[in-house]
């Protein structure tokens, strides 16, 4: 830690996640001294993205640290292909008798070699198109740190196959899935759904609280294959799910539908691990000091000589002080963790590296694919499918994604899923398969630690952890209503400039006059 460093700051924010890194910009953006540090050597914790070289370090670590890394357990890496690459790169015959160069057959060795190329996530999420983040980098104008490519398809899986989902109106009118009666009685459903309002409950929806969503598309006449594409796809929910949960989940996806592609859901380019150092870059530009692989050994609250409390943190190197401290939960100190403990369902998760798409498609795809519980105790599975085109892989691959509440381990919850759209054998690259092949798996759990939590006191404030759902609305919502706490009757990220907008007051002291490098030369040489 810099010795130059201040002793005092308006704000500490310890861990980089998405929640803290969106408090300290808002935070920085508003002029108060923020200080952000995190015991890692990279942004993000479980929300970063890693390189595959990096992800070897951080699973090796969860292994051989389980104390650092508290949070992640049972986690099962498994590879389905040699170790070095081919004698020779195998060929085949084209119509006209000439050797060909055959499909890519990939190795370890190739992983090693590509290594750069690949950006896998820890947690990975959709934005809504019309969403509270997307607003919020609209607004704030941080989307001009990041870029975005949109879902080109939402797959489900009806009649044991993979089967896509139309999503808009001329989607729905165009597809033969569904016939012409079915089309105009399922638009005049998500009609009603759309003009649903939380605060004035109209009478669609006033004796369905109790009810499931299930019940309320069979009462509307839904043909079965209709109710599956709303409930499983659109929904994301089980035959369980409320009918106002659904209501409000089919809402949020028809509102976001045609604002930037034909599906509602943006990705960020290079990994989700890219949202929370956008955020991160908006608070160094304001002013924000930032730390990395730096620990904390100690956290107190004190009375200064004023009656004002502050918060004391301590490490090897140096104590500091705040007036306010924003931590994750997987650093703060368990005495400032006070609120009732709430139930929540630990994560399931998988990471699959295949050689081609689940499903055959003209361009790249980027897929959304909503899978329907097997069994009863278990919920849908969320797979997000991204390839090269996304800087997730090298050209030739695709990274997998599978998301799921825990019921045993994420083994055991979700291969029955992968054996359904992968070849799981590990046999030889080359052969023709109605599935792609899966070269590299990564299973894990995560606790869920996203629940909201108080402190007990009102200058240390608590971050969720990541969650299972979809999107990022969670993590907005909290990090605004910490942001409240700590900067009452304030703006929420106020947008920030462009730097051709920032006009400099008269008598500014100018910088250093551009040179080029052979005028430095010269300069030395006298």
């Amino acid at each position: 830690m810099d010795e130059n460093l201040p002793n005092h700051f308006n704000v500490i924010v310890v861990g980089t996640g998405v929640v803290e890194s969106i408090v300290a910009a808002a935070c920085s953006r508003i002029g108060k001294e923020v200080l952000h540090i995190d015991c890692s050597d990279h942004y993000g914790g479980l929300w970063a993205s890693y390189n595959f070289d990096g992800l070897q370090k951080f699973i090796k670590e969860v292994k051989t640290e389980p104390n650092k890394h508290s949070q992640v357990y049972n986690m099962e890496e498994k590879w389905y292909i040699n170790k070095d690459p081919p004698q020779e790169e195998p060929k085949e015959e084209s119509e006209d008798g000439k050797a060909e160069p055959a499909k890519k057959v990939w190795s370890q060795a190739d992983f090693t070699t590509e290594y750069r190329k690949f950006n896998i996530d820890m947690t990975s999420k959709l934005l809504f198109s019309r969403g509270p983040l997307v607003e919020l980098l609209i607004s704030s104008n941080i989307a001009r740190y990041a870029e975005f490519r949109c879902v080109t398809r939402v797959l489900t899986w009806l009649n044991d196959k993979l089967m896509p989902v139309p999503c808009s109106r001329a989607d729905v009118f165009a597809t033969e899935a569904v016939s012409i009666v079915e089309k105009r009685m399922l638009m005049k459903m998500l009609t009603s759904i759309v003009g649903y309002n939380d605060e004035e409950m109209n009478n669609e929806f006033k004796d369905w609280n109790d009810k499931t969503f299930k019940e309320y598309l069979t009462h509307k006449g839904l043909t079965p294959n209709l109710i599956h594409y709303v409930l499983f796809a659109i929904a994301g929910g089980t035959e369980r799910m409320p009918c106002m949960e659904g209501v409000r989940e089919c809402k949020k996806f028809l509102m976001s539908l045609g604002r930037y592609g034909n599906t509602p859901f943006l990705w960020p380019m290079y990994g989700s691990g890219e949202i929370p150092q956008c955020f991160c870059r908006l608070c160094a530009v304001f002013g924000g000091w930032y730390c990395l692989n730096q620990p904390i050994d100690s956290v107190e609250t004190k009375t200064d000589d004023d009656g004002k409390s502050v918060v004391v943190v301590g490490s090897k190197l140096k104590t500091l002080k705040c007036d306010h401290l924003v931590i994750g939960i997987d650093e703060c100190p368990k005495d400032f963790i006070s609120s009732e403990p709430v139930e929540t369902c630990d994560i399931s998760k998988a990471i699959f590296i295949t050689n081609g798409t689940m499903m055959a498609s003209e361009k790249e795809p980027l897929t959304l694919f909503r899978f329907p519980p097997l069994n009863d105790e278990q919920t849908c599975v969320t797979v997000l499918e991204v390839g090269p085109a996304t800087g997730s892989c090298p050209k030739g691959l695709f990274v997998v994604y599978f998301v799921t509440n825990k019921v045993k381990d994420a083994q055991s919850d979700l291969m029955p899923y992968a054996e359904k759209i992968f070849d799981m054998s590990g046999g030889d690259q080359t052969e023709t398969s109605d599935k792609p092949k899966c070269l590299w798996s990564l299973f894990y759990n995560v606790k869920d630690t996203s629940a909201a939590v108080t402190s007990g006191t009102d200058c240390v404030h608590v971050c969720a952890g990541p969650d299972a759902a979809l999107d990022y609305d969670r993590a907005v919502h909290q990090a605004e209503e910490i942001y409240k706490k700590i900067c009452p009757g304030q703006v929420f990220l106020p947008r920030a400039p462009n730097p051709e907008e920032i006009v400099f007051e008269d008598g500014a002291t100018p910088g250093p006059e551009f040179q080029r490098e052979d005028e430095d030369a010269e300069g030395d040489k006298e």
